[in-house]
């Protein structure tokens, strides 16, 4: 078993947390993850870290656990030279770099690993040292108990995801949900590789559109034409399998789906919140049973806590998994629930 690590974004811990979480339930082996504030130390027989920042959207940083010590005294002399000359060739050019975790910023230890591991791994290795693009990441986290000497990468994800905002897209609407969090929606309902992913209240597609990033076929469900065709412009633009249909959710011309991620109209842009929101939802969990062909954790709603999205997959007979909360602004705080089928 070999021990990795993730770093987790701050805009909402929880709900980083469970993205995790979830995405690595997708391994079928014996693995444990323990939590320090936004680091999580990852034990398993296989390396997760490449999905991990191929998918996550509040992952920024992953990789390999290759020290830990309760010291950093004798950082040079206890890593043995064989270890950076097996992960760092002599034409690599590598930085190392620190990050505390949970414990008060000490810039003068920081610098001093930095420059003393930094000496130490081009004396053995023989490699450059690049600050700017290195193509070997050395990352020192430093927590209140202990260090650890990690090979790391930076997820280069969110930064597409930045580029894939409403605003950016070729169709917009100001409904639209935004792709950081319609991308982590789609990874705590599970959507894999090949699945076929119901939106039922799709609007511009936003949620379409992460599903269809991740390989999903997708199919998009809405009342509103000129909102269907914003969402064929997006969808075009990624060349992707979709089936776009204008309908009612209430009657779901559906027979069978791997997952449904949704985000149900509420709230200021919306001519259907309140009860109206609300029965739609319940509409919706009356059908999924039949439709959802996976079991298991792979339905994800969103919607204003106001809704009490939990107390309808309740009195429908499903169970919560997952019931996080985030705040928009301050006349809107979103509840996103995960349903076991």
């Amino acid at each position: 078993m070999t021990a990795y690590f993730a770093y987790i974004s701050g805009e909402n811990v929880e709900l980083a947390k469970a993205e995790v979480e979830v995405l690595l339930n997708q391994y079928p082996d014996d693995k444990e993850s323990i939590w320090q504030g936004r680091l999580a130390k990852i034990t398993m027989p296989v390396n997760p870290t490449g999905f991990l920042l191929e998918r996550a959207a509040l992952v920024q940083m992953a990789g390999t656990i290759l020290y830990e010590s309760d010291s950093v005294d004798k950082i040079t002399q206890e890593i043995s030279d064989d270890e950076w000359v097996v992960n760092i060739t002599k034409q690599d050019e590598f930085s190392v770099k620190t990050l505390c975790v949970d414990v008060d910023n000490d810039l003068g230890m920081r610098l001093q690993i930095e420059k003393v591991l930094g000496a130490h791994i081009k004396k053995v290795t023989g490699a450059r040292v690049n600050l700017r693009y290195p193509s070997v990441q050395i990352l020192v986290l430093i927590l209140s108990n202990r260090i650890l000497v990690c090979k790391s990468s930076t997820s280069r994800l969110r930064a597409l995801l930045r580029n894939r905002e409403p605003g950016k897209k070729t169709f917009f609407h100001p409904s639209m949900m935004n792709s950081t969090l319609a991308r982590v929606m789609c990874n705590l309902a599970g959507v894999r590789v090949g699945d076929v992913v119901l939106d039922p209240f799709c609007g511009g597609g936003g949620i379409l559109c992460e599903a269809a990033h991740i390989g999903a076929s997708v199919v998009g469900i809405d009342l509103s034409w000129k909102l269907l065709v914003g969402a064929i412009r997006n969808l075009n633009e990624i060349g992707v399998k979709y089936s776009i249909i204008q309908g009612d959710a209430q009657h779901l011309p559906i027979k069978s789906v791997n997952r449904i991620v949704t985000d149900p109209p509420y709230g200021r842009a919306s001519s259907t919140r309140g009860s109206r929101a609300i029965k739609l939802v319940e509409s919706l969990l009356e059908n999924v049973d039949s439709i959802l062909e996976s079991k298991g954790e792979c339905l994800c709603l969103c919607g204003d806590s106001e809704m009490k999205l939990s107390h309808s997959v309740k009195n429908a007979g499903f169970t919560v998994v997952r019931q996080l909360r985030m705040k928009v602004h301050s006349g809107l705080i979103r509840e996103i629930v995960t349903v076991q089928i």
